[in-house]
């Protein structure tokens, strides 16, 4: 059971975020989006080759991949203003609770194919708030990944 100031520290967190997301994303010029997808069994938020054209948004613009990406975004997927509640969905999803864990299909696919893994942490709190910290489990199992942690945090 969560100490009281363990619960307090979370409210006051809360209140002072105004957004918050992250995205698990993994990149390179030979990725088949389909062989994470495979692996994780969870759909992206987006995906293409490199050199397949994609919508770059609502608006319908498109543009022409680069390199490949596959990403996965909780921003819409989790409602918490809780960074670490984020960060801890796209670790489930790598290496779910009660299930297999795809960390080591995930690391041979990088290795194979020469790709790129990061998870990227946005916040954006009120003026003055403290930007949150991401919890020692959380960066080690990203960091079993193979995967860098990029932060994004700004205030008001």
């Amino acid at each position: 059971m969560a100490s009281m100031s363990e619960i307090s520290t979370r409210i006051v967190a809360q209140t002072e975020t105004l957004s918050t997301f992250a995205t698990l994303r993994f990149s390179g010029d030979r990725l088949e989006p389909e062989s994470i997808t495979a692996i994780i069994g969870t759909p992206p938020t987006r995906a293409y080759r490199k050199g397949e054209t994609y919508r770059t948004g609502p608006s319908g613009q498109t543009a022409k991949g680069r390199t490949g990406v596959w990403y996965l975004s909780t921003q819409r997927a989790v409602t918490s203003q809780t960074l670490a509640d984020h960060l801890d969905h796209l670790v489930n999803v790598i290496s779910p609770r009660g299930g297999s864990d795809h960390v080591p299909a995930l690391r041979d696919l990088i290795a194979r194919d020469r790709l790129e893994a990061d998870v990227s942490c946005f916040w954006y709190g009120t003026a003055g708030a403290t930007p949150p910290d991401i919890p020692e489990g959380i960066r080690k199992a990203i960091e079993r990944l193979g995967a860098t942690i990029e932060t994004d945090f700004d205030t008001d």
